[in-house]
């Protein structure tokens, strides 16, 4: 009789989802280090004066959360969620849908005023979310409960009375916007791909840019 371990081996998380785990971890880097140095002023989002033009702001703000617990939290979140869905859109994708997702969430803060933020890590998880839900919803699968579940976030954030509700539902039209667009290029080349991303990357800098220059 077989051995059904070796039919079906065990592979490790790093293996699986190395994107999703360096994230994390670089997540959990930059909490601990914002504790102890000025670094938080210098990456965060919202419509302050003094960050106009910064482009580096809104391309690391899914890397930011204001404390340790939030980073681990979040972390552990991003690996699970990784876990089912970098290994089918591959390492690079992942990464750079889970970066343009805070994008997207730091272009929301700014278009609505506000003046700072340092929670964008659970836009990146949001955006996977309504991205994985573009996904399945084409596919016709059941997205109730992940619609539930991310609405659910959203509705906290808001009750709490934190202004990261406003970047969520910017992460989670990105996310969206991503998922149908990789959708429409999947049986095309990974140029495509890589101009879809670029060209909602360009939507939202053009989008920030406004509210630099106004």
């Amino acid at each position: 009789m077989s051995d059904r371990w070796s039919e079906h081996p065990v592979r490790s998380v790093l293996a699986v989802c190395p994107a999703s785990l360096a994230l994390a971890i670089v997540t959990l880097a930059v909490t601990i280090v914002a504790r102890f140095t000025p670094l938080s002023s210098m990456v965060a989002s919202g419509a302050v004066k003094a960050y106009d033009f910064q482009v580096w702001r809104p391309l690391v703000f899914s890397l930011t959360t204001s404390s340790i617990f939030g980073a681990v939290l979040s972390g552990l979140l991003l690996v699970l969620i990784g876990h089912q869905i970098e290994p089918m859109i591959g390492s690079v994708q992942f990464a750079s849908l889970y970066l343009l997702c805070g994008v997207g969430g730091s272009t929301a803060i700014s278009l609505a005023g506000a003046s700072y933020c340092f929670e964008g890590s659970m836009c990146g998880l949001f955006g996977l979310m309504a991205a994985s839900i573009v996904a399945k919803c084409v596919q016709k699968q059941d997205i109730r409960a992940d619609v539930i579940l991310l609405t659910m976030f959203i509705i906290w954030a808001i009750v709490v009375g934190s202004n990261t509700w406003i970047a969520d539902i910017g992460a989670v039209v990105v996310g969206a916007v991503c998922g149908w667009a990789w959708l429409q290029t999947r049986w095309s080349s990974y140029r495509r791909q890589i101009g879809a991303g670029l060209a909602i990357f360009a939507v939202c800098l053009a989008a920030l840019i406004v509210t630099w220059v106004v």
